[in-house]
């Protein structure tokens, strides 16, 4: 009989050599809700979930549920009139993550190369190895993107440049120049993450018709409020969207996430009002972090990053210090920022941002 020593090599044996070395991840909460005193790692919409859409609930088709599921063109064509483009430039996908997977299935082959400025979103590393393509990384000056920089690193086996706009961890948009410059300075394909772009005035959208080679992927977890429908979109000409759609299982978005997707757009009003939520908090929180001497990176979404090394050489430190008394932030350090300084902060609801700031205050001694 074999022991569980022997067992576990043998499986290795059968495991492709892309994941091998990959932790498993779990991004929920470990902690029940009642034992949080305030989540500022979650970076969802704290406004909530637009009652349009919970009473939307009450009221789906049982067919939603027991049928088979494929895109819903009437969400289809919400989605193309909020965007501004044509409905065939549309696809659907579980989350933007779910999306970031079938462009890499696309896309990246092995030994392919992927241009990722850091520090940004860790997924697009993820899907880029897991496909066995490898990434190359390319360190922003002060957390701004130089298109020299980016294009400089590119070579014949580059065949995609990941950009977040706004960027995830810091929340800081890319400028349009700067933006055209790379897309129009690059022969592959270019995403666009604009997963947080909807609670500002950013739009890559009017930019499809100018350049073939661009693909943009949305999200419904943020603004909308959806995260855990896993509903998000991908939008490009509609002969990059045909090919995507060869790597997606025709029922990859539930019904009811769709049917839920629609009524969240349908509510204008709850869009606005999140946005003013989302923003005044975060500015509640910026003023009040560098307050206490505290530099933030500068923001115009749900997520920014702060430095702590005036008060800890190790942030982990303090995010361990906060987690005793049940505040949840994020390590900076899977977005690969250069220096060791950094906690992502994601705004979170009235009470729980002046509850973090009370007590970060109170750890730092000021």
């Amino acid at each position: 009989m074999k022991n569980s020593l022997e067992i576990n090599v043998a499986i290795k044996n059968f495991i492709r050599r892309e994941i091998s070395d990959f932790e498993s991840m779990e991004y929920a909460p470990t902690r029940k809700d009642s034992e949080k005193k305030c989540d500022l790692s979650l970076n969802i919409n704290p406004y909530g979930v637009s009652k349009k859409v919970l009473s939307k609930l009450k009221y789906l088709d049982k067919t939603k549920i027991s049928h088979y599921y494929p895109e819903n063109t009437d969400l289809i064509n919400e989605i193309a009139s909020y965007i501004g483009v044509l409905p065939e430039q549309v696809m659907l996908g579980d989350g933007c993550d779910g999306c970031l997977e079938m462009i890499t299935h696309t896309f990246i082959d092995r030994g392919d190369e992927a241009i990722i400025p850091i520090p940004t979103f860790h997924r697009y590393e993820f899907h880029t190895v897991l496909m066995g393509g490898k990434p190359v990384f390319v360190p922003m000056k002060n957390f701004e993107l130089n298109s020299s920089d980016i294009l400089n690193h590119t070579n014949n086996k580059s065949k995609i440049i990941f950009l977040s706009n706004p960027n995830n961890p810091t929340g800081i948009p890319i400028e349009r120049n700067i933006k055209e410059e790379i897309i129009n300075g690059f022969n592959e394909i270019v995403v666009v993450d604009e997963a947080l772009a909807d609670g500002t005035n950013l739009n890559g959208a009017s930019l499809l018709n100018k350049y073939d080679n661009l693909i943009i992927v949305r999200s419904f977890s943020k603004t909308f409020g959806l995260a855990s429908l896993r509903i998000g979109y991908i939008v490009s000409n509609p002969k990059i969207i045909n090919q995507i759609k060869k790597t997606s299982s025709p029922f990859k978005v539930n019904g009811i996430a769709q049917e839920l997707a629609i009524e969240a757009l349908r509510d204008k009003q709850h869009i606005i009002n999140s946005i003013n939520y989302i923003n005044e908090n975060r500015e509640f929180l910026i003023s009040n972090l560098e307050k206490i001497k505290l530099k933030c990176t500068k923001s115009i979404t749900t997520n920014f990053l702060v430095d702590v090394s005036n008060f800890y050489k190790n942030p982990e430190d303090l995010i361990g210090k906060l987690k005793e008394k049940n505040v949840l932030v994020t390590d900076a350090k899977s977005f690969r920022t250069q220096k060791n300084n950094y906690i992502r902060v994601a705004v979170a609801t009235e009470e729980e941002n002046e509850k973090f700031i009370e007590i970060l205050s109170k750890l730092l001694g000021v």
